[in-house]
């Protein structure tokens, strides 16, 4: 019996997540909403119940302010794989990639590795504090 059957959300603590949030914005094109002390920013991704389509999934994405220093350390070289080496890595879906690329190479943004497999292309880039983040644009026939 499958007792999960989705992500709620995805949450990073940043020491100064207004400025996190608005790189987020800026490059990735991400709207979000804030609470009025400006520590935490949000928004919501909605996706179908495949088991009923009358019903909606939410899953929350947001910056929030770290109740202690946070460090990310960013390497002089990336790894040889790029996974495992740090705690989390979130994959941000898009239906562009090479758009998108586009845009955040004139932002200034480093593309650290691009690959492409069966199931989708894919990118890897930072965001200001450091943490890595893998880009995804499914292949037609994945979605």
């Amino acid at each position: 019996m499958q007792i999960i059957n989705g992500l709620g959300g995805a949450f990073i603590f940043s020491n100064d997540p207004k400025r996190l949030a608005e790189w987020y914005t800026t490059c990735l094109g991400l709207d979000f909403e804030s609470d009025d002390s400006g520590g935490m920013f949000w928004l919501v991704f909605w996706a179908l119940n495949p088991d009923d389509p009358t019903l909606k999934y939410d899953t929350t994405f947001a910056i929030m302010q770290a109740t202690t220093p946070i460090s990310h350390p960013i390497p002089d070289t990336e790894p040889e794989t790029i996974y495992g080496d740090q705690h989390y890595m979130l994959n941000l879906r898009t239906h562009n990639l090479q758009a998108l690329l586009h845009l955040l190479e004139s932002k200034g943004v480093t593309i650290l590795r691009q690959d492409e497999m069966i199931y989708g292309k894919f990118a890897w880039i930072r965001d200001l504090d450091g943490n890595r983040l893998e880009l995804y644009e499914p292949s037609p026939n994945s979605e």
